[in-house]
């Protein structure tokens, strides 16, 4: 009964601590395009609308492989829970 109660605890406790990696993670994804497509507005702003465009489809690029990424760290990690 009580190792019951203890796994169920320390299930809690990973569940929890995955789930402040996987935001905290997000969050870094999000400030770091958002940072990006505010230097590309101010590019664009200026008049130098190639390189922004440039910039643009590469931030484009590397945001959809990071969420990729994430996605697939996610999968793996409620996979390793068992579906609980």
């Amino acid at each position: 009964m009580i190792a019951a109660l203890l796994a169920r605890a320390a299930q809690f406790q990973a569940a929890w601590y995955y789930s402040l990696l996987l935001s905290a993670i997000l969050l870094l994804i999000l400030l770091g395009i958002g940072y990006s497509l505010a230097g590309i507005r101010r590019l664009w702003r200026e008049g130098e609308h190639g390189p922004a465009a440039v910039l643009a489809g590469a931030i484009a690029i590397a945001f959809l492989a990071f969420v990729g990424m994430y996605a697939v760290m996610a999968g793996g990690l409620f996979s390793l829970g068992g579906g609980s």
